[in-house]
């Protein structure tokens, strides 16, 4: 069977789809399957998997070359004649299913979302299932596997990524290059994703004073040697905390997918606000804790044992309104509090319910 999938969202939403992809794998075997995506870093993800062919597409560029671009590429992967589409969780934009339907596979499954069907044109895919808003994004995307089967969607979910020697190598060198010991130092990561460019990351400026004092107190506490992650959205703001710890934390700036993975890999421990990085980091096997405003818990936090979720509680929360109430990114609140500064003492006790008692 000839399987096209398409994630056209963000990084934290195709790693979501790895539980599918490999459920896929199992049942079917055969040809490589085709996984369109819109980020590059989605492209790196799936480098080292021997049965998946990423295909780049940014719908979002718009200019005539890039245009053309997109219709060659739509035009290629209908001549492949797929036998069925899969587009993840969550999808509730027109551009999603024109592109599922004018890639042509015979059988187009998606989610069902009650709203906006008007302007999302949902029936042009022609297998739409019900979407628990209160389930995990994982088990959302399991969920499409029924449409080939009953009983495709049991089992445990397979997380695990592809890595190769030359990832794992490359974190080796970094930590090894900046005199910390694998092996014996405490390594904790931390991704402040604080970044005006998505609505739901777009916390208060304060919570940079947050991140210095939680890195001091790690490094204090436990010994442990701090790495910060930065993507470009993010590094204004990494490089702010950075200034302000008086530890020295070290700053891990992007690199290729699967390489940023052993990093995360070689943390026992990874502190994040909502960001794709939580998600891979999970996948890579690292307990995680993750700071949320508007978003579910229950949805997007990393998915797994050994995760914990930090909220504020309040009676207002969730609000992102995407995809049930909305067709793009977009809270309720104009001046939400949840985004304002973050709970120290509950990230300390967080991390002291992973690490254990200090032993500084």
């Amino acid at each position: 069977m000839k399987i096209l999938l398409i994630s056209l969202k963000g990084l934290g939403d195709t790693v979501y789809m790895i539980p599918m992809i490999r459920r896929l794998r199992e049942e079917y075997g055969g040809e490589p399957m085709t996984l369109v995506v819109r980020d590059r870093k989605c492209v790196e993800l799936f480098a080292n998997c021997p049965y998946i062919r990423p295909v780049l597409i940014d719908y979002k560029k718009t200019d005539p070359a890039s245009l053309y671009g997109h219709l060659k590429t739509i035009l290629a992967l209908r001549r492949e004649e797929f036998d069925v589409s899969l587009t993840s969780y969550p999808a509730n934009r027109l551009v999603y299913n024109l592109f599922a339907f004018f890639a042509g596979a015979k059988k187009r499954i998606t989610h069902h979302y009650d709203f906006a069907a008007w302007r999302t044109l949902p029936f042009l895919q022609n297998f739409r299932i019900d979407s628990d808003r209160d389930k995990h994004q994982v088990e959302k995307n399991l969920d499409l596997l029924s449409c080939l089967g009953p009983d495709q969607t049991t089992g445990k979910p397979d997380m695990s990524l592809w890595l190769a020697a030359p990832d794992e190598e490359y974190a080796r060198t970094f930590l090894r290059d900046r005199g910390i010991d694998a092996g014996t130092d405490l390594v904790i990561g931390v991704h402040p994703s604080i970044s005006k460019a998505q609505v739901y990351k777009n916390w208060a400026p304060e919570n940079i004073n947050v991140f210095a004092e939680l890195i001091d107190w790690l490094a204090a506490e436990y010994k442990a040697k701090v790495l910060v992650f930065s993507g470009p959205d993010e590094k204004e703001a990494a490089d702010r905390i950075i200034a302000l710890a008086k530890s020295g934390p070290i700053q891990v700036a992007r690199a290729e997918t699967n390489k940023i993975a052993t990093m995360l890999k070689s943390c026992r421990l990874f502190i994040n606000t909502d960001g794709g990085l939580g998600p891979l980091a999970a996948a890579a096997g690292t307990a995680t804790i993750t700071v949320l405003g508007p978003t579910s818990p229950a949805v997007t936090a990393p998915y797994g044992g050994g995760n914990t979720a930090i909220t504020l509680g309040l009676a207002c929360a969730p609000c992102y309104m995407y995809p049930y109430e909305s067709t793009s990114p977009k809270i309720k609140c104009t001046a939400p509090a949840c985004m304002g500064i973050i709970d120290i003492n509950k990230l300390k006790k967080a991390a002291r319910d992973h690490l254990g008692p200090g032993r500084a």
